[in-house]
């Protein structure tokens, strides 16, 4: 260690030998002697000033592009954040775009799903109530059963089956509804690209399949109506009574001629809605023709006048007289039961007659409308006065021998716009309507 410091010295020894350094001024020479030690002070201080500055411009220039790196760091994230908002942007306006889309689509469908239920949801009640006034006037018919008091044999259900096959199969026609309701999915006009694509596909779809339902369920309501509408029209016919008397004809009802109220274009809704409202239409149609002649049915008499057990003893038309023995025409029906049995209205209507006439003894008359009257003669008692109303199987009188009689008994009639017609049809007819 101490061989490579002395030779160190004499290096620094030979370098910074001891100098003078002369300078002239006034004329007058003057000199500075320098040691070694003070050159190498001074090569020291030299050394460190320019490291200095070195190490000085060194850092400026490293500052510099530091900070030039910096800025170009912040203005690539500025950059990079600016294009992320612009992107999270956007996809908040796909979304709100998307949200409206869907929004607009749900509405207009939710609005014409509803428009649809309303009106289905009001034929459905009315149908039902049309089925539930058959189903009192079945179960009031059963309670008097037929023209010998025969009480329903297998259960009680509204309609007759006296109608024709229909040409038209039930599954061909249910086939066509649900084809027809097919269409729409294949129809629907939903966007074939774009993020609302599927979920409006999706929707359409769920909407058509309600839609077919809600096509199978018009064509069943309008069926069934024109079924049970010809069922009771072969009814009453069976019973000598035309229709067409009863309830005004289409052509020249109301629901063809007082018509009126604000345009609405149901083709705003596309093809399926007017498919739509066609088949409905034609549904209410038939409901509208089905609730026209239940109403009419309700004051047709179809039931006996009494309740009791009783015994047919004369029918309605030409007969040998119980009295003189000589042939007569007989008008109605007579009905043996025991003394004072309750003689009850056979439908609804008003008392017209409450008394006593020549023949037929204490005898009372029901006008239920439409032209028919009935008359209940020979009673014992009368227990009704003119003006009031009375419904199916309301007590009238009671059953006696009033009049030319030659037993307990009573006599029935049906008119029908002042001409009698032979009341074991209407009691048959309503037979069939509590049997079959």
């Amino acid at each position: 260690m101490s061989r490579r410091s002395g030779k160190l010295r004499r290096v620094l020894s030979r370098t910074f030998k001891e100098r003078q350094i002369y300078h002239r001024s006034d004329g007058v020479v003057h000199f500075i002697s320098m040691s070694s030690k003070t050159q190498i002070a001074l090569a020291v201080i030299i050394g460190a000033a320019l490291l200095w500055v070195a190490y000085a411009s060194v850092n400026v220039v490293f500052k510099e592009q530091i900070i030039v790196a910096k800025d170009r760091d912040s203005r690539i994230m500025e950059t990079t954040y600016s294009k992320r908002l612009h992107d999270a942007q956007r996809a908040y306006d796909d979304v709100s775009e998307l949200n409206q889309i869907l929004k607009q689509n749900f509405d207009e469908t939710l609005t014409d799903i509803s428009a649809r239920h309303q009106l289905l949801q009001n034929m459905v009640e009315r149908k039902a109530a049309i089925d539930q006034g058959l189903d009192a006037l079945a179960e009031g018919l059963a309670e008097a059963g037929g023209p010998n008091g025969q009480r329903p044999t297998n259960g009680n259900r509204v309609m007759i089956d006296v109608a024709p096959g229909e040409p038209t199969p039930r599954q061909s026609r249910m086939s066509a509804a649900r084809k027809l309701g097919a269409e729409q999915v294949h129809n629907s006009t939903a966007p074939q690209n774009g993020a609302a694509s599927q979920a409006i596909k999706q929707m359409n779809k769920a909407a058509a399949d309600l839609y077919t339902e809600q096509m199978m369920l018009l064509a069943k309501l309008e069926e069934k109506s024109n079924a049970e509408r010809e069922e009771l029209t072969l009814l009453l016919a069976s019973a000598g009574v035309p229709v067409e008397s009863l309830v005004t004809p289409a052509k020249i009802s109301n629901t063809m001629l007082a018509q009126g109220g604000p345009f609405i274009d149901i083709a705003a809704g596309g093809e399926a809605a007017s498919h739509f409202y066609q088949h409905a239409n034609r549904a209410a149609m038939a409901v509208d023709e089905l609730a026209a002649l239940n109403k009419a049915l309700q004051n047709v008499p179809l039931s006996s006048p009494l309740t009791v057990t009783r015994r047919f003893t004369s029918g309605f038309g030409i007969r040998r007289d119980p009295i003189n023995g000589k042939y007569s025409r007989h008008n109605g029906m007579d009905f043996a039961a025991p003394w004072a049995s309750p003689v009850t209205a056979t439908a609804d209507g008003v008392v017209r007659f409450a008394g006593t006439r020549s023949g037929f003894g204490r005898v009372v008359e029901i006008n239920h409308g439409n032209g028919f009257v009935t008359r209940y003669a020979h009673m014992s008692r009368i227990v009704v006065k003119r003006g009031e109303k009375v419904s199916l199987h309301t007590k009238v009188g009671e059953l006696g021998s009033s009049g030319r009689s030659t037993g307990p008994h009573v006599h029935y009639e049906v008119l029908y716009k002042g001409k009698p017609l032979n009341p074991r049809r209407f009691i048959e007819a309503g037979r069939y309507v509590f049997e079959s």
